[in-house]
């Protein structure tokens, strides 16, 4: 199992891995779990990533979109391949992750740890 997947919780049935998304962007860790999940659905895989609130849903417009400022020494290579973009909401800019990305991420790690 990947460092990143701190645990497995059961979903509707389904076994479903318990991502931690900081650690797999290398980014400061809470001293506490964070006390929420947002389970993706990818084809048939499902993960569950912690986050640190559970904001309302809201529309966002294509202008809100930018690109990845990637190249900044701190990018983990992690962040360069799963980060899809930015979008700014309000004074807060939030990262934009690419699933199909993150999946295919986490089944090398886990490819790469079995070998």
């Amino acid at each position: 199992m990947p460092p990143v997947v701190i645990g497995m919780t059961n979903v509707r049935g389904s076994v479903v891995p318990i991502v931690d998304i900081r650690l797999l962007l290398e980014l400061p860790q809470a001293e506490t779990l964070p006390p929420f999940a947002v389970v993706l659905r990818h084809e048939d895989y499902q993960l569950a990533i912690l986050v640190d609130r559970s904001p309302e849903i809201m529309s966002v417009l294509p202008e809100q979109f930018e690109a990845t400022p990637h190249g900044s020494p701190e990018d983990s290579e992690a962040s360069r391949f799963i980060v899809h973009g930015i979008v700014r909401i309000e004074d807060t800019v939030h990262q934009i992750l690419d699933v199909t990305q993150l999946v295919a991420y986490l089944d090398s790690e886990e490819t790469t740890e079995n070998v």
